[in-house]
């Protein structure tokens, strides 16, 4: 019997701008903020090198994190969205806003909230026998005030592994994109290339590999994060 298989690639978006089959969405994070009295926020996604248009659905989930900090998304009607559906031709670009349908109180922006924003790719029709790679992209959108960043690293080992617990102890979130450990020669001992979000007192233990530290207040380390251009240096507790 001839089936149609499909697939769901999904992705979150990172860094400032993200690339995927041929189409570029910028920012790859939203924030609305209480300065200018916003109350919506866009996000373009432009067909670079599409060769034929495909078709996206918008759809809005509440995000927050359970205990063991995974991701929960609960479905959300009030936030607005336009367009909820578009076509991306080729060589185009779709502005969509995000937000609500006034401007939030000063009350409504003391403290963080946060959805993601999810495009998902409809499906075409296509012949029987096709293999399809079908894109869900995820964009978040942080709206209230953002605090600045106050984390604090623990180190703990398995099976002679080294993990550092990193926890988020500020009322809003952080991304974390890289962590280098340094000796004291600024000297890079060890790296994590894993690109987490920890949501508000929220906390996660990152993999630095096989690396034994002695004393260690002789170690700095080094977070790469979206609160700041710069890296920011820390010392470990242990």
């Amino acid at each position: 019997m001839k089936r149609l298989l499909k697939y769901m690639l999904v992705v979150s978006c990172l860094g400032v701008e993200a690339v995927y089959a041929n189409m570029v969405i910028s920012p790859t994070q939203m924030y609305l903020g209480d300065k200018a009295r916003q109350r919506s926020a866009t996000v373009v996604m432009e067909a670079t090198d599409l060769t034929e248009p495909k078709s996206f659905e918008m759809f809005a989930y509440k995000w927050s994190q359970n205990a063991q900090g995974e991701d929960v998304l609960e479905p959300e009607q009030d936030l607005l969205i336009n367009p909820k559906n578009f076509v991306l031709q080729p060589k185009t670009q779709q502005i969509i806003r995000v937000g609500f349908s006034r401007p939030l109180t000063k009350e409504e922006m003391a403290q963080e909230r946060i959805w993601r924003i999810i495009f998902k790719e409809i499906a075409p029709v296509v012949e029987e026998d096709t293999l399809q790679f079908l894109f869900t992209i995820s964009v978040p959108l942080f709206v209230g005030k953002q605090d600045a960043i106050n984390v604090t690293a623990t180190p703990r080992y398995q099976n002679n592994r080294l993990f550092l617990e990193i926890e988020n102890h500020a009322a809003s979130h952080v991304q974390i994109s890289s962590i280098s450990i340094l000796d004291q020669k600024k000297q890079a001992i060890a790296t994590s290339s894993e690109m987490k979000y920890l949501l508000n007192q929220q906390k996660h233990s990152f993999d630095m590999g096989q690396i034994k530290l002695s004393d260690l207040k002789n170690y700095i380390l080094k977070l790469e994060t979206d609160k700041s251009e710069q890296a920011i240096e820390l010392k470990m507790k242990g």
